[in-house]
């Protein structure tokens, strides 16, 4: 019936209630972190590899994501000097706390594409024995 439509129909945007779970500091948080890679990006990245400054890594034989964990621990290192001496003579401490952030990121996405070639391979792999067992 056109009452039951009616019912099923998405709300209007002006309807649509905002996100309430977690803490909004976070996903402020998130929002900023996505900008500033966005922004990092431009210096760093290329237009088809926005991750090809950590990817490097990989001309020496280090898979990109161990490159990016590297980058990460630096800022881990700094994180501790704070730490230590409560100052910081370069970047803030909370610059450190974004790159890690970010960093971690960019690691988890390099290493799911690690696995995923993995599985590719190994379905390749897969395909090509059975055809040759079927031949």
């Amino acid at each position: 019936s056109e009452r039951e439509l009616l019912d099923a129909a998405p709300p209007e945007a002006d309807q649509v209630k905002p996100r309430v779970s977690g803490d909004p500091r976070f996903h402020a948080l998130l929002s900023e972190m996505g900008e500033l890679h966005d922004r990092k990006q431009q210096d760093y990245g290329r237009e088809t590899d926005p991750f090809a400054n950590v990817r490097a890594s990989e001309e020496i034989g280090i898979p990109g994501w161990k490159g990016a964990w590297m980058r990460a621990r630096d800022k881990v290192k700094r994180i501790d000097n704070f730490c230590r001496k409560g100052t910081l003579a370069n970047e803030g401490v909370r610059d450190s706390w974004m790159d890690l952030a970010v960093y971690s990121l960019i690691c988890l996405i390099l290493f799911d594409e690690t696995k995923e070639a993995a599985c590719e391979s190994d379905d390749e792999a897969a395909r090509i024995r059975e055809r040759m067992a079927v031949g």
